[in-house]
This record gives structure tokens, sequence and C-alpha cells, in this order.
């Protein structure tokens, strides 16, 4: 049976990067921080308890129960951006490096459905987030040794729980954005908890003097799920054991 769920997606941002032998280990060290910020943050039962929570091999889809979704705009991704924080000298020491891109959205999903969990348009849509320019634009455009996340907050998320008062975050913390690829076109709110400049100009010019980030630019393959192809800017995703085309885990 369908329920009303609260959708999440998390992408590590130039995650092949990383040596083959390397790969699991930031692995389990994705699943480590989040496991930390959401028991920070006062979900941690919701987290282990949740029905549908799915790698993606460099990052998590998740359902949650609906009710989790004030707490995943505030204080979520502040606290995330603490643990990897924290993390951060102790990765930099063996090599490793990680940041974060996430998306959050709400929508129906059936999350226990024993062949095909996780089926739902919402999960589309939450994976075209993830995968869009203005969220990657953001992270790119940072300090990599100040910001480590980076978050991306459907409309009906934002309306719900930011315009509907119910966080400690204003409007004004978030900035619109434009997100577009195929048949998904949408306005976005991003919001970065410790926002920063690149230290190169080539990155922090790319969007024009203004800084304004750039809408997305549609692209070609990218997740399937089902009969439905959530397409990303040039990158792919693996939900369960459904690919959409060659697997490209290069997610810079």
């Amino acid at each position: 049976m369908e329920e009303f769920r609260a959708v999440l997606v998390t992408d590590a941002e130039k995650f092949s990067a990383h040596r083959d032998v390397e790969l699991a280990e930031v692995h389990m060290e994705i699943r480590r921080v989040l496991a930390e910020a959401f028991d920070r943050s006062g979900l941690g039962e919701a987290w282990e308890e949740a029905r549908f929570k799915q790698s993606t091999g460099d990052g998590i889809l998740a359902a949650l129960p609906v009710e989790a979704g004030r707490a995943l705009i505030d204080p979520f991704p502040r606290l995330l951006q603490e643990v990897l924080a924290e993390a951060a000298p102790g990765l930099r020491a063996r090599g490793l490096h990680l940041r974060l891109r996430m998306a959050l959205h709400m929508g129906f999903v059936d999350d226990a459905h024993p062949q095909a969990p996780g089926l739902s348009t919402a999960v589309v849509d939450v994976c075209r987030l993830v995968d869009s320019e203005p969220l990657r634009g953001a992270l790119k455009r940072s300090d990599p040794e100040v910001t480590f996340a980076a978050f991306l907050v459907s409309s009906e998320m934002f309306a719900t729980h930011v315009a509907g008062g119910r966080t400690r975050l204003r409007e004004s913390q978030f900035t619109r954005v434009r997100v577009t690829v195929k048949q998904f076109d949408r306005d976005a709110y991003l919001y970065i908890p410790v926002p920063s400049q690149s230290p190169n100009p080539q990155e922090r010019a790319r969007d024009g003097e203004d800084g304004r980030p750039s809408r997305s630019r549609p692209a070609a393959a990218g997740t399937s799920i089902g009969d439905v192809s959530a397409t990303g800017h040039g990158n792919q995703n693996a939900i369960g054991n459904t690919v959409g085309g060659d697997l490209n885990m290069d997610r810079s």
C-alpha cells in the first residue's frame, strides 16, 4: 500500500575520484555520517526503522515517515554539515574526501512492496533534484574546506515547512532555482547550511558576476525506475537491481 512519505537522496561529490579499493570505505563513511546526523537531529529511530533505504553506490535513497519532514529541513542539514566537518580531518589524513549533495521531497511511496519497493513519481523526482545543475554548481562554487553539504528542497517541502513557518529557518535563507530535466520543470529551493566561496576564481565566474546559481540543463541517460527514467546531468544511478544505461559513478 502506498503511504505519504518524506523522500531523500544523498550524493557524494567526486565519489569515483577515489581509488577502487577506497570506494567501499567512502560509502560506509556516508552511511556513518548520515546515521550520526539523523541521531543528533532526533530522527535516529526513523532512520533505523526506514523500510526503504537503498544504496545508490555513491549515496543513499530513503523514504521516511512524513512527520520527519520538518526535522529533515531543520536541524538535519546543519547537523549533517557539522558531522561532515568533524570527519574531514580524519578522512583527509587517509587521502579521502566527502562532501554531500542532498535533495528532499515528499509524496506517495510504496516502501513495502516485496518486488519493487520505492517505485513512485516522488522517488523519480527527488533523483532529478539531486542530479540538478543548481545543486551541483552550489557545491562546486563553495570552499571544499568549509562547505561540506548542500541541500535542494522541493517546492512542496518548502511551502509546507519553511513558508508555512514550521521550522526556525526563514525563507530568505533559501535561494529559489529552476530545475529543468526532460519533462521535469519546477522550482526548488537551495539551502547551504554553511555557505562559502570557492578559492578558485574560475568556479565562481561560471555563473556570472552576480554569482547566482545557473539553471539546470537537460541531459541524456539516467536512473530507470520501472518505465520511468530519472535523468540527471550526464550521470546515472543504481536503485536496487535496476540500472539505467551504463552505470556511471562519476559524481563530480
